[in-house]
């Protein structure tokens, strides 16, 4: 997420697996703690986000694919990375 709308920089592969959220502890009178999700991530264009991150460019993988989108995701990182001006 630290690189979502940063200038010249793309991802690719597939979406993230994890759910940027924070949680706040609250201690209950019992003594207890209950944790609440009660924040979201954002990106530093201010876009928040409650579920996994999709990359610029998604390769999907289904489970004949196992191997193959890696590959692709790479392929196409390395053809943009070759179009940038500051990386011959």
């Amino acid at each position: 997420m630290a690189f979502r709308g940063r200038p010249a920089t793309r991802s690719f592969g597939t979406r993230t697996w994890g759910n940027p959220t924070g949680n706040n502890p609250h201690r209950l009178s019992d003594g207890a703690k209950l944790l609440l999700t009660e924040m979201k991530d954002a990106d530093r264009t201010g876009r928040t986000y409650d579920g996994p991150i999709p990359p610029d460019e998604e390769f999907l993988v289904e489970s004949r694919d196992i191997g193959t989108s890696r590959d692709r995701a790479l392929d196409a990182a390395t053809h943009w990375l070759r179009q940038q001006p500051h990386c011959p």
